[in-house]
């Protein structure tokens, strides 16, 4: 019995001692590195991911996903469920959603409010940074210690913003990947899968959760990078939007 208790004090060392010693800026350096290059991911400027959303549960629909995004501050998002299509569009410091039948009928936009738009300006962001805090608007990275996460050793790091937007990473501790992300409205990221694109490992789709219930997945049937965009792809309509 003593054995055993020694056993695990010394397990609980460890991990304390190994979390106290490492700093994020090495376990974002390395979490990096399983994703391409420095150069190769300084070097994204534009996304373009084509893919379709389904529910874990059969009774709800799924739908097709179009997200353009182009650094710093762009994105453009199209979700398609039936006739129904929701566009999301970022171009700067202004935003909008339109909402279209395609049976027929006059679409209808409105323009995002400020929370809205941080948020979105937020995960623009988060396309181009591949862990990397965004210093130039005040982000922090700090290691909170190790966890175990879907069966593995990891990391624990919390991205904050001065004004309260937080992320939460979870880096494996054997291999340096990224385990999971948890979004500031408390749903779960799992990337599933690998292809490499322009240099760069993307998910061949990434599966969400709400704490241990599945909500669904995204599969990526396309990922292009640095690709020419259609003109005024980010340009907010003026007046009626047909």
């Amino acid at each position: 019995m003593k054995r055993i208790s020694r056993i695990l004090l010394y397990l609980f060392l460890v991990s304390y001692l190994t979390a106290d010693q490492i700093d994020e800026k090495t376990v974002i350096e390395r979490a990096r590195a399983t994703v391409g290059s420095n150069d190769a991911l300084d070097r994204v400027v534009t996304l373009r991911l084509v893919g379709g959303l389904w529910p874990a549960g059969s009774e709800a629909a799924s739908a097709t996903i179009l997200i353009v995004a182009r650094k710093p501050n762009s994105q453009r998002v199209e979700l398609k469920v039936d006739d129904i299509v929701e566009t999301t569009i970022l171009n700067g410091h202004e935003g909008c959603i339109i909402r279209s039948n395609l049976s027929g009928g006059p679409s209808k936009m409105r323009d995002l409010i400020e929370p809205e738009l941080e948020r979105v300006r937020y995960d623009t962001r988060q396309f181009f940074n591949f862990y990397k805090p965004d210093f130039k608007n005040g982000e922090t990275a700090r290691v909170e210690g190790i966890e175990t996460r879907f069966g593995q050793r990891v990391y624990k790091l919390t991205y904050a913003y001065p004004e309260g937007l937080k992320t939460i990473r979870y880096f494996s501790v054997e291999d340096d990947s990224i385990v999971s992300t948890v979004t500031q409205n408390g749903v779960e990221m799992v990337g599933v899968g690998a292809q490499m694109v322009e240099g760069v490992k993307f998910p061949e789709s990434i599966d969400y959760y709400d704490g241990e219930r599945k909500l669904h997945s995204i599969i990526f049937d396309e990922i292009l990078v640095n690709k020419p965009l259609k003109a005024g792809i980010f340009d907010i309509p003026e007046g009626e939007v047909q």
